[in-house]
């Protein structure tokens, strides 16, 4: 039996002991549109239904004839239509669609990923989309054309599968590290790629959501193998060596006789869920979804529990107990013998730095000296940041990875970490600025052939570039470089500082060119067309992943090279970028898809 009371009360304590870091995690979780957006949506088909907009819609031209249409029957009038109709006419029909449902739809959302989230499963856009898909597939004339659409569906797929999906467990497992310990390092959200099972846990939960979707299409089964299906991402999250299958099991097993006592459970949060709705959705990322997730990880720690005491088939696998259990300093010692070892080499600073050296090094991340005294410097740094962390895991702080049984120490060994402390060189900066301006331009025109099939030179330049993209990536290593040991203030540094410079960025093009390259208008939370909610998290996690992870790598990288190679690579893209610059002051690259809208439906 499971006392929800209880549950509930145990919940509320994890959410306000561990707030930020959980509101953080849901809100990217929310983000990835895995889970959770079912609650947005559900607000927002409210909405409709009571407005009278979601029933019944009135549509000119031949598919309407200015009658009031039942939107299902037009729908079905839709996708019969594709199959005879040319894209020009079919996206002409969609618009006449997207327009009658989203028009006045409440906080403006008719644009962007948070829109397609919150409009699309109720309005019926998404079949219509699918159908708008296959016939230009099954149609087109171009292979290029073609081979877009394919690498199209594939990388989204594939991110489904190996991110977004599989984000549900790492939640999951960090919901359960906080049970025990005080701290869940950020490290620690790469736990299953450390221990060599991201693939499998990626497959086990795609596993799960492909059972869930085909449950679906029976009358009453996709609601009853939710609740079936429910443990398994805390099973995987526990042993992540499990298979698929075997995981679908144990769950099944775990939930029976408790699917009731879940969906009651659920349905006690309907209060809540309606806060969200009337809060227009800022309840669910600041309180509703930290609280539902912590409620289902007690759900499952008793019903593990359960499944231990009464030898359910297949319950031996949850066997990490130091997930609920911390071991003692005696027996952790032996697994972190490098904090006696490095010790005196950790605490005493190698190189000796001169005044402005160290001040630059400590405070912006940039280094003045020589390449040899940069890789003392660094080395000390990378084992600064390393000792930090398994200082907590030994002392009882956080999880002690190097306990669990699949963790090879040897492969994360001190000298194979990427340490993300380390100053930068000058030149290692220009190159950083010039890659993430090459990848920001390649991200707008892959994006915009996928949502218009035409090839466009995106941004105010003429060179393969966007600086605005290298600009904050820049902007972000060097003045949040004191945050970086701390995540949650480094993320809410990115989104300050992300949404200052592309608000001046945009205010200043539009000042000087009379012209606007981009305009938020109708996405969630835009603030006059120049920044939106949506874009400003996109910039924090894109920048989270740049300075933890791409940043470091491109430094050490870049620094391998010769001296000589660096700084003639960086003057010559320097010289061609400050030339485009000129160039483009006096003829800016203008035109459709650029500065004018396409008229085509966007995904």
């Amino acid at each position: 039996m499971i006392n929800r009371k209880q549950i509930r009360g145990t919940a509320r304590r994890q959410v306000r002991k561990h707030y930020v870091f959980l509101v953080f995690l849901c809100a990217i979780l929310i983000f990835l549109g895995t889970e959770y957006q079912t609650i947005t949506s559900g607000a927002q088909l409210l909405y409709n239904i009571l407005e009278g907009r979601n029933t019944v819609i009135s549509v000119e031209g031949d598919l309407g004839n200015g009658r009031i249409t039942p939107i299902g029957k037009m729908y079905d009038e839709l996708i019969r239509d594709r199959v005879n109709a040319g894209l020009e006419e079919s996206a002409r029909r969609l618009r006449q669609v997207r327009e009658a449902t989203n028009l006045d739809s409440a906080l403006g959302r008719q644009r962007g990923l948070l829109a397609a989230i919150i409009n699309q499963v109720e309005s019926g856009q998404t079949y219509v989309m699918i159908q708008l898909a296959l016939h230009q597939l099954l149609h087109s004339e171009h292979i290029a054309s073609l081979l877009l659409i394919i690498s199209s569906i594939l990388i989204r797929f594939a991110i489904f599968i190996f991110l977004s999906n599989m984000f549900s467990a790492i939640v999951r497992r960090a919901l359960l590290e906080l049970r025990t310990y005080r701290v869940c390092p950020i490290t620690h959200l790469l736990f299953f790629y450390q221990v060599r099972r991201w693939t499998r846990v990626s497959l086990t939960l795609f596993v799960r959501s492909l059972f869930s979707f085909l449950w679906t299409l029976t009358l009453v089964g996709g609601v009853i193998k939710h609740y079936s299906y429910l443990m398994v991402p805390y099973i995987a999250a526990e042993n992540p060596d499990i298979s698929p299958l075997e995981a679908i099991r144990l769950s099944r097993r775990m939930m029976n006789g408790h699917k009731w006592e879940c969906f009651l459970l659920d349905l006690s949060f309907t209060g809540w869920h309606l806060l969200g709705f009337i809060t227009f959705g800022f309840a669910d990322i600041l309180w509703v979804t930290p609280y539902h997730l912590s409620t289902f990880t007690e759900v499952y720690v008793r019903l593990r529990e359960a499944a231990i005491r009464n030898q359910i088939p297949g319950a031996e696998v949850l066997n990490d107990m130091l997930l609920y259990t911390p071991a003692r300093r005696s027996v952790l010692e032996p697994a972190y013998p490098e904090l006696v070892r490095y010790g005196e080499y950790i605490e005493e600073d190698i190189v000796a730095l001169t005044p402005m050296q160290a001040f630059f090094a400590r405070h912006f991340g940039i280094w003045i000296g020589s390449l040899d005294d940069k890789a003392i410097y660094g080395r000390q740094q990378e084992l600064r940041q390393h000792t930090r962390i398994i200082s907590l895991e030994l002392n009882g702080d956080a999880y002690p990875q190097r306990m669990h049984p699949l963790f090879n120490a040897h492969k994360f060994h001190l000298t194979r970490r990427i340490s993300f402390m380390p100053p930068c060189t000058i030149w290692s900066l220009a190159i950083i600025f010039f890659f993430f301006c090459f990848i920001g331009w390649v991200w707008e025109v892959t994006h915009h052939m996928i949502t218009s099939g035409n090839f466009v030179n995106r941004g105010a330049r003429h060179g393969p570039w966007l600086p605005i993209y290298g600009t904050g990536v820049l902007l972000i290593t060097v003045l949040l470089y004191p945050l970086r040991k701390k995540p949650a203030a480094e993320a809410l540094g990115i989104i300050l500082l992300c949404g200052l410079v592309e608000y001046m960025t945009s205010f200043a093009m539009e000042m000087a060119y009379g012209k606007r390259w981009w305009d938020y208008t109708g996405y969630f939370l835009n603030l006059n067309g120049r920044i939106c909610g949506e874009g400003l998290f996109a910039f924090c996690f894109g920048g989270m992943i740049a300075v933890y992870l791409l940043v470091p790598i491109l430094d050490a990288l870049v620094i391998r090279l010769k001296p000589k190679v660096i700084i003639s690579l960086s003057l010559i893209l320097l010289i061609l970028f400050a030339t485009d610059i000129v160039y483009s002051h006096y003829v800016p690259n203008v035109g459709l898809g650029i500065t004018e809208e396409i008229d085509l439906p966007s995904p």
